[in-house]
């Protein structure tokens, strides 16, 4: 079994897990915890994999936490495996620990059968208690969040290689642009992929394109110049067009949230002579992208670009309010049109 001194789980840390698990790698006692369901049902279910396989029922002992009493998973955890090799005993919804059931759980953690493994499921887990300390300190101490925009791509990458394809970097950052920044939306979309490639093949930019719908990227491409021009009908054309055909006004605002900070950091590198490689890395884009994104900000101001940000969050704010109706891509079309018009920033170029 593998034993850690790792007491919290980054995105790196929580794809090293899956990557053990994924070889029958596995740690004596776990903590789960953290909001980010996706992850949390992903990682559960490869514990159950590695230490049960197909395996019965009967070694698998599942508890609520403040509905069991700290003894019985006490003595589930020394029952031995049935007709098996190992037995898996999860607790789950685990909330406040109280020193009387620290005190009887704690000496489980520190020595854990070797034919057990521990899961303490939790929403949320104070790692200054002892008890939660002492996980970490006899296994591994996850905590689902989901990962950032940076963080993303090497999540595709190890998604992929659990469903048996390479994705390229490359085609992960598209990804990133395209897709909804929803782990089961991403999660499809691979599983698309896979379907689609014969095993060990890799995906590229080009795949994902063809796969994922090159019309849809390419206009989402498209967005971000015709924004960058002025040009306000086709603009509106595009953004209808796309939440028609699938993401919403919430996800458009995303997808500008982040074309906006990318030109924001596009053009403070070009006063410092960043190269096109290095610029790509920074803003987690393919390095095609990187001319585009110095073309669109080419005479702009860095003010303007930072006061573009703050009227967008104002709209971002009140799309949460108005949900994803009519009202919301209202405020988003009224959006476009301020920010195309404006005479010193891209409404200079319209010539308006």
């Amino acid at each position: 079994m593998v034993r850690s001194s790792r007491r919290q789980g980054s995105g790196e840390e929580v794809r090293a897990a899956l990557s053990r698990l994924r070889k029958g790698e596995v740690a004596p006692v776990y903590l789960i915890h953290g909001s980010e369901t996706f992850l949390r049902d992903e990682i559960l279910r490869e514990i159950r994999q590695a230490v049960l396989g197909e395996g019965s029922d009967f070694n698998h002992d599942v508890f609520s936490w403040g509905e069991t009493p700290s003894s019985d998973i006490v003595s589930a955890a020394h029952t031995l495996p049935f007709m098996a090799g190992r037995r898996l005993v999860e607790v789950r919804g685990v909330g406040q620990v109280n020193d009387k059931d620290a005190d009887i759980l704690i000496p489980l953690v520190e020595n854990t059968p070797p034919e057990t493994v521990l899961i303490f499921i939790a929403d949320k887990a104070d790692l200054r208690r002892t008890f939660f300390r002492k996980i970490g300190d006899s296994g591994l101490s996850l905590r689902m969040e989901t990962p950032g925009e940076r963080e993303l791509p090497a999540w595709m990458q190890s998604q992929a290689e659990g469903l048996g394809f390479t994705l390229t970097r490359e085609g992960a950052l598209l990804l990133t642009e395209w897709v909804e920044p929803s782990l089961g939306r991403i999660r499809s979309e691979l599983e698309k992929l896979a379907a689609y490639l014969a095993p060990g093949e890799e995906a590229d930019a080009e795949a994902v394109r063809d796969l994922v719908g090159r019309s849809k990227v390419d206009a989402m491409y498209k967005l971000g110049d015709v924004l960058a021009e002025g040009n306000a009908p086709q603009a509106l054309s595009l953004v209808r067009d796309l939440s028609d055909s699938g993401p919403g006004p919430q996800f458009l605002v995303g997808f500008l949230r982040n074309q906006i900070r990318r030109w924001t950091i596009t053009k403070a590198a070009a006063r410092r002579g960043t190269g096109q490689k290095e610029l790509a890395e920074m803003l987690g884009v393919p390095p095609f992208a990187v001319d585009r994104l110095r073309r669109n900000v080419g005479s702009v101001s860095s003010r303007y670009l930072r006061n573009l940000y703050g009227k967008l969050l104002a709209v971002d704010r009140q799309i949460k309010r108005s949900g994803r109706g009519n009202a919301a891509l209202h405020a988003l079309e009224l959006f476009i049109i301020e920010m195309t018009r404006d005479a010193s920033g891209f409404g200079a170029r319209s010539g308006r």
